[in-house]
């Protein structure tokens, strides 16, 4: 671990969860109080930098011709500009409202406050652009107001801009069963499976190689195994560091033991920091 994760580290371990939820309920805050929880709670000013590095970055960046561009927001979360849309997934930020005039349309894993919020959620849908999920019926612009949108029980193959989405069921862990949507997104010839807080392998089937597969390595998921399974280019060790939990804080320290095992298995593999530029 380099001195810029072990600092990373450190801020988190002295943010208590009491902190991150007291400050993110606040919402919009006078620049004073901003700066009075950030050095209370050093990991804070992280993750609110993290969002202005990423929103920045994904504006200015120029619509890649090849690959998408990918970037780390916070938890799961990912924003990804392709040549023609910009999208995210799993946007549980207080300030993930901002993004909503920006994006095309989002994605939810699951229903669980640390991957998604509903000023998140009401700021697309009030605006018309679809969030695809499989609990929030989404009246975006996906289906022209007429049917519902976004809404995914189960397999579902959507089609938005350049963008092809694949979606299936996956378990969270062992009573919450098909709580989750794993999405299989597919540019061209360049492909991520986002498997959110999947636990059980035997439902995950990609249709094709990920480029980057998104995985939360403690979740009942063996990530080695998954990489012998779906042989992905690039492994990203997501769900570290979460600032609301407690007891399932996973550290950067965890991420790097999962990615050498990842890495064993045939794969490369990536511990992002929030606000990273994955690639």
């Amino acid at each position: 671990m380099n001195e810029t994760s072990r600092a990373f580290q450190r801020d988190v371990d002295a943010t208590a969860a009491s902190a991150y939820d007291a400050f993110v309920s606040k919402g919009r805050m006078a620049a004073a109080r901003r700066e009075a929880a950030y050095e209370s709670a050093p990991a804070l000013r992280a993750y609110d930098l993290a969002f202005e590095n990423v929103l920045r970055e994904a504006l200015a960046t120029p619509a890649p011709p090849d690959a998408p561009a990918v970037w780390m927001l916070y938890n799961m979360g990912l924003v990804v500009r392709t040549r023609k849309t910009l999208f995210a997934i799993d946007v549980a930020h207080r300030r993930g409202a901002e993004l909503a005039p920006h994006l095309d349309f989002a994605l939810v894993t699951h229903n669980h406050d640390d991957h998604w919020t509903p000023a998140f959620y009401e700021a697309m849908d009030g605006a018309g652009k679809t969030v695809v999920s499989n609990f929030l019926d989404n009246y975006g612009a996906f289906r022209g107001g007429k049917a519902r949108g976004g809404y995914a029980p189960g397999r579902r193959t959507l089609r938005i801009g350049d963008v092809t989405i694949r979606t299936s069921l996956a378990d969270h862990n062992g009573y919450l069963r098909n709580f989750t949507l794993a999405f299989e997104i597919a540019v061209g010839d360049w492909t991520l499976y986002h498997t959110g807080d999947s636990s059980n392998l035997a439902k995950l089937n990609p249709k094709r190689r990920p480029d980057l597969w998104v995985v939360h390595p403690r979740c009942g998921t063996d990530v080695a195994a998954g990489v012998r399974k779906f042989h992905p280019a690039c492994t990203v060790i997501g769900h570290l560091c979460e600032l609301g939990h407690t007891k399932w804080r996973w550290t950067l320290a965890d991420g790097e033991e999962e990615a050498a095992r990842a890495e064993a298995a045939g794969s490369k593999a990536v511990v992002p920091l929030w606000g990273d530029r994955i690639q």
